[in-house]
């Protein structure tokens, strides 16, 4: 057995946001997240300060543009805002989204919670 201690990271509501912003990105009939007024006015409230105090928190929510993830006693809950190809189903798109989120989440060791899809836009791609 070795002497050397096993380095482990600690699963923040950041790193979850992060990790669900990709995995929606890499879906495919999404063309990309949307920030919203909703969005930039809850990073400026009270939220936002919490954000700096508690960055690499285990517990409590993190937002960014058309994202926001909340961790709670190893649940975590996600909420995208995507904008979606006029060529994809929508319905279908949202489908997707929700299940590699999810499967993305229990890779970390934490429990998938509700992951909630906003389509504010369907477009053709540019």
């Amino acid at each position: 057995m070795s002497d050397q201690p096993l380095n482990g990271k600690v699963v923040t509501s950041q790193l979850i946001a992060s990790l669900a912003a990709r995995t929606a990105l890499e879906t495919p009939g999404v063309l990309r997240l949307e920030p919203t007024i909703t969005g930039f006015v809850a990073r400026l409230g009270p939220a936002a300060l919490q954000n700096l105090r508690n960055a690499g928190s285990q517990n409590g929510t993190y937002r960014h543009d058309g994202v926001a993830a909340t961790i709670s006693d190893g649940t975590a809950h996600v909420r995208l805002d995507i904008a979606t190809d006029i060529a994809y189903v929508a319905l279908n798109v949202a489908e997707a989204v929700q299940q590699r989120v999810r499967e993305s989440i229990s890779h970390t060791g934490l429990t998938p919670g509700p992951v909630d899809i906003c389509i504010l836009a369907i477009e053709p791609r540019s």
